[in-house]
């Protein structure tokens, strides 16, 4: 009787079912994993961006509005453009529009406006420099751009403090307060 030699058994080519599923299995958590902290990271950015008005912005029309009050003697709300420009229907609530007056070294007077405007495409604060034997340029012109980045300013005077009320474009909302002595 002859006996069969034993054979060598080939070598193995691929993986098992088992491996496989590991593998599967190990890519899928990875990418759970990697999906949630994505999710995380644009949730975060999210609020970032919302807060980016409140942070960036807002102390920045502060700091424009304080330099130009710090200056002024005297200053008047208005709810429309025409009427600060007119001289009429002065308010002291709800306003759109703060005159402001400057006294010179030499006497004379001079007056700016701060006014918000929207349009409905564009809203922006601006500042208009009031020259007396210069016809007025007209809303939409300002002298310079305080900041394109509101979607609403209000100035009031409440307990005989003057206040803005500057809101962002997502809804933010920060009210600053003047010094009693205007």
């Amino acid at each position: 009787m002859k006996i069969a030699p034993v054979s060598q058994p080939a070598p193995r080519r691929g993986f098992t079912l088992v491996e496989l599923s590991m593998a599967v299995m190990l890519s899928m958590v990875i990418g759970g994993m990697s999906m949630m902290l994505m999710q995380q990271q644009v949730t975060h950015q999210r609020i970032v961006r919302a807060q980016d008005f409140l942070v960036k912005e807002a102390p920045l029309i502060n700091n424009a509005l304080t330099t130009i009050m710090a200056r002024a003697d005297a200053f008047r709300i208005h709810e429309t453009l025409e009427d600060a420009v007119a001289d009429t229907n002065a308010v002291t609530t709800g306003g759109r529009v703060l005159v402001v007056g400057f006294q010179n070294p030499d006497g004379s007077r001079q007056f700016g406006l701060i006014s918000f405007e929207d349009d409905g495409m564009d809203s922006f604060l601006g500042y208009y420099s009031i020259d007396q034997f210069t016809p007025f340029p007209g809303a939409g012109n300002p002298d310079w751009i305080i900041s394109r980045s509101l979607t609403d300013a209000t100035f009031f005077i409440q307990n005989d403090v003057f206040r803005v009320r500057l809101t962002g474009a997502a809804g933010e909302s920060i009210t600053y307060s003047g010094t009693p002595r205007l």
